[in-house]
């Protein structure tokens, strides 16, 4: 029984309230974070594509890094930042790591902080009086402090159960930093609640590192979104200074880029940035019926568990909408969803965008559901998580004994040709992930714990070992299919024996991650892409699904190699020599 008039539906006790262990979870982050991180190459599309701007900067005067591209191959979307990052890593400890595992340096710095900003966030939003849970009648309700560590808790942890995001997070593209700038954006308006100039110049900071990230359309869109917020959720005259801070700071930070490159030939930089502004304008676009269909059919999908708990939470709290703990998540939930809504071809790209808001908005939720709900959540996990996981070391044993047929038969499918090593340590490795999630799926069916983030920790913690597993067991095979290193070196071997392997090459229908992967693993030098170079060799990428690459090379040409990607047959790349006068 409660005392409390206030219209919070959360009712928290001291000892549901609990924080999570602390060693646990460092040690789940960390686990999360590492696997498929090391000893792998880059991976084709864009963790290779994004890779090749990164090692292009890294390697390549101050024009690659304020005006990316890739070996030569000009890449006038998004933005620098988040490959500045990763050239920074490549540059410091490429020599000790090697360039590949250095770039993902990156990907762990920006795990790191948008964890951090979404326990913060959520933290703070939870401290304030209007989202604390009610009072008990006889006492052993949960403290302020208690309550908001949990639900900080319960927030990270929600986090590494979302099932779009995990890949995202450890490829080199500007996902990982997207969401982490959001989250900052988020902390800072939470911080703006009590220091009003400080957090709002946090927020425009993290929209303006946002819009040199991925691009003006998100940045503007959550720019709106926390602005309103922060009207609804601040008095005058605080909120009107508030908002020009947050704007200012937001135009400050961008401008630096394009100030920058005032350094630079002015038909060097013109160019660029006029491409960068047409992709800008052509990345936006009303959405039609097929990709309205696409985007919910992946969000429901790729924010799992969030979306169920985000609704929750806005049904539960529908009494306090103008609350900070719900408006300011939502309207930043809102913003990133038409996003999606808004760019071009509803790229899959924006989906991981909408993580962040969500996972704060969906914290709020876990405090507020019924017993019976908490219990089908749970059983949900436990029972998910442990098929995928046993379907898994299944088609791994197929894959090394060929039992049973049919399994082994899809594997095949997958890579032809691929001779499945089994090293001791991964395999070891896999099984300590099964034995701590049955330890942990044990402790929460036996003991019936009342903590309240024990469905948010049997998300998290069942998708850290899956990923886990999935990588120990399979990143020899994912390597062997979506790396280009042996058809790379092939290449190398070819141009070696063919002519000069110091002349430059042509490309024809070649992509920019088909133009990193031959520049890193095989050494290439291709022709810049304005032209005026006439070389000896020109490479071409034909796609057998389509006639649009079919034709070769302007020119007259000889063919003096070709090869074909083991995992992609349909795709063949042809080398040709130009003819002798």
């Amino acid at each position: 029984m409660s005392i409390d008039a206030r219209p919070s539906p959360a009712r928290v006790s001291a000892a549901a309230a609990v924080a999570f262990p602390r060693w646990a979870l460092f040690g789940l982050l960390a686990a999360y974070i590492a696997a498929g991180l090391i000893g792998r190459d880059p991976w084709y599309s864009d963790d290779l594509a994004g890779f090749g701007v990164m090692w292009t900067m890294a390697h390549g005067t101050a024009a690659d890094w304020l005006l990316p591209n890739t070996v030569g191959l000009p890449l006038a979307e998004e933005g620098p930042l988040a490959f500045w990052l990763g050239a920074l890593a490549i540059r410091i400890f490429g020599g000790l790591l090697g360039d590949a595992t250095a770039a993902r340096l990156a990907c762990a710095a920006w795990f790191a902080l948008a964890t951090a900003a979404l326990w913060y966030s959520t933290y703070r939003l939870a401290r304030r009086d209007e989202a604390q849970p009610v009072a008990f009648v006889f006492g052993g309700e949960a403290t302020a402090r208690d309550y908001a560590r949990m639900l900080g808790d319960v927030a990270v942890l929600l986090f590494i159960g979302t099932l779009g995001v995990v890949l995202r997070m450890h490829e080199t593209t500007v996902e990982g930093a997207a969401v982490a700038l959001i989250a900052t954006a988020l902390y800072g308006l939470a911080w703006a609640l009590d220091r009003p100039g400080a957090g709002a110049t946090l927020s425009g900071v993290a929209v303006g590192a946002l819009a040199l990230a991925r691009g003006p359309l998100p940045a503007v869109l959550l720019l709106v979104a926390l602005a309103a917020a922060l009207w609804i959720v601040q008095r005058d005259p605080v909120r009107r200074s508030a908002l020009a801070l947050l704007a200012a700071s937001a135009a400050v930070v961008f401008s630096l880029w394009p100030l920058a490159a005032f350094a630079l030939p002015a038909d060097l930089r013109g160019a660029y940035f006029t491409e960068w502004r047409a992709w800008a304008w052509r990345s936006v676009g009303l959405p039609g019926a097929g990709e309205l269909s696409w985007s919910a059919r992946n969000l429901a999908w790729a924010m799992w568990p969030l979306w169920p708990l985000a609704a929750w939470t806005l049904y539960a709290w529908r009494h306090s909408l103008c609350s900070p703990h719900v408006v300011v998540p939502a309207l930043g939930a809102a913003a990133m969803l038409l996003a999606l809504l808004l760019g071009e071809q509803s790229s899959r790209t924006y989906l991981s965008l909408v993580a962040a808001p969500l996972v704060v908005l969906a914290a709020f939720g876990a405090t507020t559901l019924r017993r019976a709900a908490e219990n089908v959540i749970d059983w949900f996990s436990i029972v998910i998580f442990s098929f995928f996981a046993f379907a898994v070391w299944a088609y791994y044993f197929a894959m090394l004994t060929g039992t049973p047929p049919k399994m082994a038969a899809s594997v095949e499918r997958l890579v032809p040709g691929f001779v499945a090593p089994a090293p001791l340590l991964p395999v070891a490795l896999a099984a300590a992930a099964c034995i701590a999630w049955i330890a942990f799926a044990g402790w929460r069916v036996l003991r019936h714990p009342p903590m309240l983030w024990r469905g948010p920790a049997l998300a998290g913690g069942g998708l850290t070992m899956l990923w886990v597993v999935l990588v120990a067991l399979f990143q020899p095979a994912v390597d062997y299919s979506r790396s280009f290193a042996p058809m790379a070196r092939e290449l190398r071997l070819s141009v070696a024996q063919i002519d000069n392997p110091h002349h430059c090459i042509e490309t024809h229908r070649l992509t920019p991650a088909h133009r990193a992967a031959f520049a890193f693993h095989g050494g290439v030098r291709f022709a810049p892409e304005a032209g005026g170079v006439d070389c000896p060799l020109a490479l071409q990428r034909d796609s057998l699904r389509s006639e649009l690459d079919n034709d070769p090379p302007s020119g007259d040409w000889q063919l003096v190699w070709e090869g074909r990607w083991p995992a992609r047959p349909d795709e063949v790349l042809r080398l040709y020599r130009r003819a002798q006068d």
